[in-house]
């Protein structure tokens, strides 16, 4: 079985591709830099332009898409890129998809999740059998905003803000599973061991680091308050057992 990780040299996407390594599969990771991962060599496309797509889905069963944006107000790779990967897929007869988005875009009105819901649908309304793994927000989400804040003198926190976070290596491995052995479900989920306020989740890291500044509520858009307040980030169905201390403390 061959198997393509689209954004694979990011952070969720080289993790993915380790965790099929791990179990033996004929994994590639494809980027536009096409760079190797964990010994894996490395497929080259862009697919925003859609340029060597065709070329990198040839003889592939699954693709697993962990794209992202570098820019949050960037929503080409889930739109444009979404729609390119899904035509290359059907055009080289790709057998299945399984794609990774974010708990509760279907409900938030953030618009970096509107356009993850929008491409969780272009893949769902395309001739592939999809699997759409939503994970809650990763450790790090929380982490680069602590670092960047702390850098300033502020640490920024989401008022009244609560998250399950998870780590991407948990996420990684749900997400190997399903390309290797579908469980026919189109959506499964997957969060933390436990639901935390974001200002707890700061005060932990501040004191596993010794990082200094003042904890704050900070500038969050309204839609993501709503969001982080609402309880859509949350689920019982797969749960990590890497806690945020745990994972704090491996970092290290």
């Amino acid at each position: 079985m061959r198997i393509v990780v689209i954004g694979g040299s990011g952070n969720a996407g080289s993790a993915i591709v380790r965790a099929l390594s791990r179990r033996g599969a004929d994994v590639a990771p494809l980027s536009r830099s096409g760079k190797a991962i964990a010994g894996s060599p490395g497929v080259k496309a862009d697919i925003v332009s859609g340029e060597g797509l065709d070329a990198a889905f040839q003889g592939v069963d699954v693709i697993v898409d962990s794209s992202n944006s570098r820019n949050p107000l960037d929503p080409k790779p889930f739109t444009i890129g979404a729609r390119n990967i899904v035509a290359a897929a059907e055009r080289a007869e790709v057998q299945r998809a399984v794609v990774l988005s974010i708990l509760g875009v279907d409900v938030s009105k953030l618009s970096y999740h509107r356009r993850k819901h929008e491409q969780e649908l272009t893949y769902l309304n395309s001739a592939l059998e999809v699997s759409v793994v939503r994970a809650a927000q990763f450790h790090e989400w929380s982490v680069d905003q602590f670092e960047a804040g702390s850098a300033l003198g502020a640490i920024p926190v989401v008022l009244g803000g609560r998250m399950q976070p998870v780590a991407v290596s948990e996420v990684a491995d749900l997400c190997a599973e399903e390309a290797l052995d579908p469980s026919g479900k189109r959506f499964i989920e997957i969060a933390g061991p436990q639901v935390r306020l974001s200002r707890d989740l700061a005060k932990a890291w501040q004191a596993a680091t010794g990082a200094r500044g003042l904890i704050v509520n900070g500038p969050f858009p309204p839609s993501m308050l709503d969001y982080l307040r609402s309880g859509a980030n949350f689920t019982e169905q797969h749960k990590g057992r890497i806690g945020f201390e745990e994972w704090l403390s491996r970092r290290r």
